[in-house]
């Protein structure tokens, strides 16, 4: 019956297996520590002596096994993130702030620590009305030592990137001085519960906790390196660390249950740490409170999925879990052009077929607006698979994108394409006309160029775009029809009148025979494709 339930209940299943990861990890932490410190002694070993046999099994050369599972970063960090176009600007302020804000008290000659003291931290050695407001806010930019301020930057830098990239620039700033403040005012009152006396409290653990809150809820499927060093103790002259990939839930999971478990020694007495377990803690279940109230989990399960389809569309085996997810992404979001293409690249994976190529012509569309270039590429993908032209307005703005890349024959085929579509009129038409005349000419195609030019210029002799046509056709362009009628106003002689049949100008003609020879008659200057003939009055 369980198990039934978490196949229906996938996303519950994944925060259960974090949970008993977390338990597991803990267990052995407390009842096999001794055992631990043995492996990391001969891991250095036991590493290299893996990576021989899998070489030789695989028939991979033991470098590029190497390459794939160590890291030159020492530190904890979250793996690839997508959302790459999206630059935290907030995050990268807040680091720099507190760096500058730490260095210019350490160098500058006038700082007073015993102002920072009385004022700054919260709360004040010295309270009053307008410090402990402000110290509130300036607590969170101020540090105790470099390794305090150090190791909180690098925690803002692995979870603020991505967080701020998925809630927006200015939200992202309110988070963290809302849980930061939170995170505070929790520290206060659990320590002034457990001592009787006020506290005081500086750095920027707390809203990092907050924003560490948001990550669990909006980031928790992302994966975390933890490395660890290969060379012992060799390994602080050369940094070489082995990927160990952790869900970020278990990483987030161990943070808490440590500063729960410092926070509940500190009440009790029986802990002499001076870290603000509270502060971390009231951060953090502020930031999760916040992350359900602005509704972004279902943003994270939507994201989730579509990281679980992308690995699939690029994989060779095993795309079954990929497709369902992929579809239920475009369940909620049926224009998302990533989920479109990967399921394009599935259902084509064998052979063309109509969804696939269905599929591919909305993810291009969509994906013209959103990043043209992409598009373009993806076009090329497209077409080597189906061979097919897509909407003629998509085909016209994809030539335009693939001529900027110097894809000049592909470019011309998507033009032709347009042109040979009977059901293209109008404005498409003349730009698709005009712009592969002007692509064979720098192609060197003249005859070609020509022959486009020609039919520019008898299609639309008085569009906009003709006008280069005559010029390189070397030809006089016409009169626009409002002069061409002025015109022949203003050199109509008296012995003429416009015919009745066609518009041009009748003159007055005498027959030279016939029955009629000698008397006179309006002529229309069309003939003989116009045949009016009208007897001048009188004559």
């Amino acid at each position: 019956m369980s198990g039934s339930y978490f196949e229906r209940h996938e996303e519950q299943a994944f925060i259960a297996k974090a949970l008993v990861t977390i338990i597991l990890i803990m267990l052995v932490k407390e009842y096999l520590a001794g055992f631990l410190i043995w492996v990391f002694l001969c891991f250095p070993i036991l590493f290299l002596i893996y990576i021989r046999l899998k070489a030789s099994t695989e028939g991979v050369s033991a470098f590029a096994l190497l390459k794939q599972h160590i890291t030159f970063i020492p530190i904890m960090y979250a793996e690839g993130d997508r959302k790459k176009e999206v630059v935290p600007w907030v995050t990268y302020g807040i680091i720099l702030l507190n760096v500058a804000i730490y260095y210019l008290f350490q160098l500058a000659i006038w700082s007073d620590s015993k102002f920072v003291a009385d004022n700054l931290v919260f709360l004040p050695r010295n309270p009053q009305y307008w410090n402990v407001i402000v110290s509130a806010f300036s607590s969170m930019f101020l540090h105790g030592s470099g390794g305090h301020l150090w190791g909180n930057m690098i925690f803002l830098w692995m979870l603020g990137t991505a967080v701020e990239r998925r809630v927006d620039h200015l939200r992202f700033a309110l988070i963290y001085i809302i849980t930061g403040l939170v995170g505070g005012i929790a520290f206060l009152l659990t320590w002034y519960m457990a001592t009787g006396e006020p506290g005081h409290l500086l750095g920027a653990s707390g809203a990092i906790s907050g924003i560490m809150g948001i990550f669990a809820v909006r980031c928790y499927f992302k994966s975390m390196v933890f490395p660890i060093p290969i060379l012992g103790i060799f390994s602080l002259i050369l940094p070489i660390s082995l990927k160990v990939r952790l869900n970020s839930l278990v990483i987030i999971g161990l943070f808490f249950m440590a500063d729960l478990s410092g926070g509940l020694d500190q009440i009790s007495n029986t802990g002499s740490s001076m870290v603000g377990h509270w502060c971390h803690l009231g951060g953090m279940i502020s930031g999760m409170l916040l992350a359900g109230f602005l509704k972004l989990g279902a943003g994270a399960v939507e994201e989730r999925h579509l990281e679980i389809g992308i690995k699939a569309a690029s994989s060779s085996v095993g795309y079954g879990g990929g497709e369902q997810s992929l579809r239920m992404v475009l369940e909620r979001s049926p224009d998302n052009s990533e989920a479109l293409l990967a399921l394009a690249r599935i259902r084509s994976r064998y052979q063309p077929c109509e969804e696939g190529q269905q599929l591919y012509a909305r993810a291009i569309g969509l994906m013209l607006a959103e990043n043209a270039k992409e598009a373009a590429n993806v076009y090329q993908e497209y077409s080597n698979k189906y061979r097919q032209p897509l909407e003629s307005a998509h085909m016209l703005a994809l030539a335009g994108v693939l001529q900027r890349q110097v894809e000049l024959d592909t470019a011309a085929r998507c033009l032709e394409t347009v042109i040979a579509d009977p059901a293209v009129t109008g404005d498409i038409r003349q730009r698709a006309l005009a712009q592969c005349a002007n692509l064979l000419d720098k192609m060197g195609h003249e005859a070609g160029a020509e022959g486009y030019y020609g039919m520019l210029i008898d299609e639309f002799p008085h569009g906009e775009l003709s006008q280069r046509a005559y010029v390189r056709l070397n030809r006089k362009p016409p009169a626009p029809d409002s002069q061409r009628q002025k015109d022949v106003t203003a050199e109509k002689p008296a012995d003429a009148m416009p015919c009745p049949a066609c518009g041009l100008t009748m003159r007055q003609r005498r027959a030279n025979g016939g029955a009629h020879a000698g008397r006179m008659f309006w002529v229309c200057d069309g003939f003989p494709g116009c045949r009016s003939v009208i007897p001048v009055s009188g004559a």
